[in-house]
């Protein structure tokens, strides 16, 4: 019992100064500005809800979609400069007068759309200063609040577009484009559907009602019970803090999509759990890296990425749910068997009984997630609302059904202003960086530079498909560099997945490429906020967690080659015998992926046995096609005699060093009498 009571105070220091580290980033003002600045972050979600819930409708008002957006941008610009300070120096508890008139600067940003774009609607072609000024102010706002949440790279990027919008007729090729006067660019990205207000639509719907549902489990204890299940599952067993962790972990993510504050959440309690046990704090940041990261891969919610993702490819959501789902099974198996074998590999054990909840202690409270989840799928498939009008149902019925646990009950009010700041929070931050992609989707529209890459990667890749694969790849890893999933995605449908539907790839398995190699930038060095996230929790260094993480996430730079080639592991293929041939080998082929890098089975493997194990692996991971069945036929059938042939040699090797050390035993205890 001490120990439990010694482990639940460690953690509450470690939250604690989790807490610190987090909210470091946002300034916490006192007196009046202080109230204004809760206000200003509760009203972000609340003017959302009250939108997308259609409450104007029933007092006879009624208004464009557009004048929502425009209150968002001057809610979150408003609320951003007052609340994150411009540099790490910058003070935390007052506001300086140089971010006082950025805040001031927000309000005529967004207004003027709430105010007056049914009149501008009626003349988007025309250009006036008015609208050149605000636009440019508008841009310059941006560009200053993406610095302040995700730094100098992005904003250095989409400076580059904006120069390129205005200078495209200088460059030469394929990159030739239309210049467009400064005037026209700032007016066009301002108020054009086809710029910044589409993609910034899509934080302040789709990602508000979501992001909403996520904080309602957070503040009420949803996010502390998927840990508790995970733990009662595997913590016992070797390795089962980290086992939590990929399993909890990945549980949590889907449903927030947020990265860095999952592993702020979920590493506050499994990181010194796999410390404790043996792992060194760099394997425990690199789990935890890549557990949180890749929620925003794992159906059915992906951070929000599965409605965006159906609405472009003009699907059902079920449809990219059912799609992803093998892909981000076997990317979360891979890292489920190192963890394993790795506690094999160095004698850890799992979690002391004490350490972890009884079971009836568990299931008495953490059954209250199950109804939570079963609603958002009712809401989405049964009754099929609107992901935006699902995800705020789910959040509201959420919490009477959290409540019901007792340890919810307490702070009722301060839960729920915790909520509705939380979700304020993060909206400031994906709602800016969404607008930053937006200004380069626009860029790529006016200038001609969208069908500019498009035609070069399609002209690279039209004698070879692999070729055109690396470098929409690269060009994705680039390009969603610091941004959350639902932007990188965004922008990168824009711009990259229609070169690859072009030259004949899958329409699902083209935006998966792209989703896939947009999160690897989470966990890849020399970026890899997840893994900075971790290193504060663990003490690591960020970038060693960086390379653990890679090899902890190697499936997701490897499979969607795969599903690009053989689309049968999204489950698209006329022939079932073919996609279940295809999973199982797939399965298969990832145990003995992990074996390989690992290097441990029953005992440690040679190296020349680890790499023979990981060809193995890949010749099994390569699916059946049905256009090259019996070639894919061969390659799995050699890999699988391969894999074979080495778990026997391997526990034939298992068995002589048991039988040696039983001899020996006996030789000993023999020489004692």
């Amino acid at each position: 019992m001490a120990t439990k009571n010694a482990g639940m105070k460690n953690q509450e220091k470690i939250k604690e100064r989790l807490i610190e580290t987090e909210e470091g980033r946002f300034r916490v003002l006192s007196g009046y500005l202080g109230l204004f600045q809760r206000v200003l972050l509760c009203s972000v979600p609340i003017v959302g809800i009250l939108f997308m819930m259609n409450i104007h409708m029933y007092f006879g008002w009624y208004f464009y979609t557009e004048q929502y957006i425009g209150l968002f941008i001057t809610l979150i610009l408003v609320g951003t400069f007052i609340s994150t300070p411009a540099t790490r120096r910058s003070p935390r508890n007052r506001l300086p007068w140089y971010d006082a008139l950025l805040a001031l600067a927000g309000l005529p940003a967004g207004l003027y759309l709430t105010f007056y774009y049914p009149e501008l609607a009626m003349r988007l072609g025309s250009l006036s200063p008015d609208r050149a000024i605000l636009g440019a102010i508008t841009i310059l706002l941006v560009l200053e609040a993406i610095r302040r949440y995700a730094g100098w790279v992005l904003v250095i990027v989409i400076s580059i577009f904006i120069l390129y919008g205005r200078y495209a007729n200088l460059f030469p090729g394929t990159l030739h484009g239309r210049a467009t006067s400064w005037e026209r660019l700032a007016s066009y990205l301002y108020l054009d559907p086809n710029s910044m207000l589409n993609l910034i639509a899509i934080a302040a719907g789709i990602a508000l009602a979501f992001i909403l549902f996520g904080q309602v489990l957070i503040s009420f204890g949803g996010g502390k019970h998927l840990t508790d299940i995970a733990l009662l599952g595997f913590g016992r067993f070797r390795g089962g803090p980290a086992k939590a962790a990929v399993v909890g972990s990945s549980l949590l993510g889907t449903l927030s999509g947020g990265a860095i504050s999952n592993v702020l959440i979920s590493g506050s309690v499994t990181i010194p759990m796999m410390i404790r046990t043996g792992y060194k704090p760099a394997m425990a940041g690199a789990v935890e890296s890549i557990a949180s990261s890749g929620g925003n891969l794992m159906p059915p919610v992906m951070g929000a990425v599965a409605f965006l993702m159906a609405e472009n490819l003009e699907v059902p959501y079920a449809e990219v749910a059912i799609a992803a789902l093998v892909p981000a099974v076997l990317f979360y198996l891979v890292c489920f068997v190192q963890v394993d074998l790795q506690a094999g590999k160095e004698g850890l054990r799992g979690l002391d009984k004490s350490e972890i909840l009884k079971r009836h202690e568990v299931l008495r409270e953490a059954w209250v997630v199950i109804p939570c989840l079963g609603i958002l799928i009712y809401t989405l498939l049964i009754i099929r609302l609107t992901p935006s009008t699902a995800g705020i149902i789910t959040a509201f019925a959420s919490v009477p059904i959290l409540l019901m646990a007792k340890s919810a009950r307490v702070n009722f009010m301060p839960r729920i202003l915790a909520t509705l700041e939380g979700t304020g929070k993060m909206l400031m931050n994906i709602g800016t960086i969404i607008a930053g992609a937006g200004i380069i989707v626009g860029i790529a529209n006016i200038s001609g530079f969208g069908f500019n890459l498009a035609y070069t990667l399609s002209i690279v890749g039209e004698g070879n498909l692999l070729l055109l694969l690396i470098l929409a790849a690269l060009t994705s890893m680039i390009l969603g560099m610091g941004m959350p999933a639902l932007p990188a995605y965004a922008l990168l449908a824009t711009l990259v997945a229609p070169a690859l539907v072009q030259l004949g790839v899958v329409p699902m398995a083209a935006h998966l490429f792209i989703l896939y190699f947009a999160m690897v930038s989470n966990w890849t060095p020399p970026i890899a906020l997840a893994c900075f996230a971790a290193s504060t929790i663990s003490g690591a260094n960020p970038n060693r967690i960086g390379l653990i993480a890679v090899r902890l996430g190697i499936l997701a730079y490897i499979i969607p080659f795969l599903f690009v080639y053989s689309p049968a592991l999204i489950l698209k293929s006329d022939s079932w015998i073919v996609i279940v041939a295809s999973v199982a080998t797939a399965v298969i082929g990832s145990v003995l992926i992990g074996i390989g890098l690992v290097g441990y089975l029953f005992q440690i493997v040679p190296t020349i046995r680890r790499v023979l194990f990981t060809i193995a692996g890949i010749a099994l991971l390569i699916p059946f096609h049905q256009d090259m069945t019996i070639i894919g036929g061969i390659i799995n059938g050699s890999g699988f005699l391969l894999s074979v042939f080495l778990i026997l040699w391997e526990w034939r090797c298992n068995c002589s060093v048991a039988v040696t050390l039983s001899k020996r035993q006996i030789a000993q205890k023999g020489s004692m009498e």
